[in-house]
């Protein structure tokens, strides 16, 4: 797998993070040596097969027929697609989720570093699917889904990983669904699915298989585990995997598909440490959404007043943005220097925290006040940083 700097969470399988988010946020492109692991099955080398490694095309829409794509035939058949997108474990701020809200939940307590801002190069889904038969016509198209599978690798909670959207997303004509075959401008590599995976820009990471060889048209979403009993986000009233499974909840709830709108501080820094009653923080982080990020804001009094900040990195329609502001915050020395019972202690300290807020290109805000649920999935309360001036 090569150099890495991860924070392992757990070893098998490998699911690991980057542990400082001011070295992953220095980065417009994530490198590989900081791109987080998340798998739910032993990473496969693949690298011997290569030369015969198929996927399968089939499905229930009439005129479809079905195909065996040889990878190597296919990378050579088929117009290659460039795109810069972010890719993003749906678990990511889990541990933020139960710090915030002082409820447990059930999962891997990954940070805010499960993200990486990647360039994805491969073959249009939408090209495959019209070779394979899939008609063109928006019509024709709603109410199917893709299945995406995976049957190298056992799984921990099924016979094989898998996942499906709808059609129309991957046929859809200013999308870029593809079937990526390299990630910042060289080949797969085992851990991020060699010698093929699925990208789907805009959407969360599950949902973007690894080491994919089956593809299938229909009308029901996948059967999967990892489609139905999990990457949900179950109401609050469900306290127990007991209770979702005895009230059907998992049935109830939709699949999480689309990103969220959100937004990290990743660092505060005091740019006037000599000044007593006057600090001006200077303060970065990332923003994501489905679509294209149009503001971001910071406060240091609670979200009473904001500031808008300025975004320094965004690329095209589905990337990370990365961004940076300043804030001059008052401080009271008198009311400190009383708290800490007068300068015999040494100059006083306060500590300032930030909250930052984000909003996307479709009007849609973050929801600062993300509530709780039992896997901790999609938290997107307010990010929160913090820094003792």
């Amino acid at each position: 797998m090569g150099k890495t700097d991860l924070r392992v969470l757990g070893k098998m399988p490998l699911n690991a993070e980057p542990p400082c988010l001011v070295e992953l946020t220095r980065h417009p492109i994530t490198p590989l040596h900081l791109a987080y692991a998340r798998n739910h099955s032993v990473i496969k080398d693949l690298a011997s097969e290569f030369d015969s490694y198929t996927v399968k095309i089939d499905g229930e829409m009439e005129g479809m027929e079905e195909k065996v794509l040889n990878v190597k035939d296919m990378i050579a058949s088929f117009p290659k697609k460039e795109v810069v997108a972010v890719l993003i474990c749906a678990g990511n701020r889990r541990a933020k989720m139960q710090e915030t809200t002082g409820k447990a939940v059930r999962g891997i307590k990954w940070s805010e570093g499960t993200i990486a801002n990647a360039r994805w190069a491969g073959v249009l889904l939408r090209d495959i699917l019209i070779s394979a038969g899939v008609s063109e016509q928006e019509d024709d198209q709603k109410g199917f889904h893709v299945w995406f599978a995976s049957n190298v690798a056992p799984c921990e909670d099924d016979a094989c990983y898998g996942g499906s959207i709808p059609l129309d997303e991957a046929m859809a004509k200013d999308g870029d669904v593809m079937l990526a075959y390299e990630m910042n401008d060289g080949p797969l590599t085992p851990d991020h699915g060699f010698p093929l995976r699925v990208v789907v820009p805009g959407y969360f990471g599950m949902r973007w298989v690894k080491w994919v060889d089956q593809i299938t048209i229909s009308r029901e979403e996948s059967p999967n585990f990892y489609q139905q009993r999990d990457y949900k986000m179950l109401p609050e009233c469900v306290t127990s995997p007991e209770k979702a499974i005895d009230e059907d909840w998992w049935g109830r709830i939709p699949a999480m598909q689309r990103l969220n709108c959100n937004s990290v501080v990743a660092h505060i820094q005091c740019l006037t440490p000599a000044c007593p009653d006057q600090k001006t923080l200077k303060v970065t982080g990332y923003a994501y959404a489905y679509s294209s990020i149009s503001r971001v804001e910071i406060s240091a009094d609670g979200g009473d007043t904001w500031h808008e900040v300025r975004i320094t990195y965004q690329e095209g329609s589905w990337s990370w943005s990365l961004w940076e502001g300043e804030l001059v915050v008052d401080i009271d020395t008198d009311a400190l220097e009383f708290a800490n019972h007068g300068p015999k202690n040494g100059r006083p300290k306060t500590k300032i925290t930030v909250i930052s807020r984000a909003f996307d290109r479709s009007g849609s805000a973050q929801d600062t006040d993300c509530r709780w649920n039992l896997r901790g999935v999609g938290f997107c309360g307010v990010g929160v940083g913090s820094v003792e001036v």
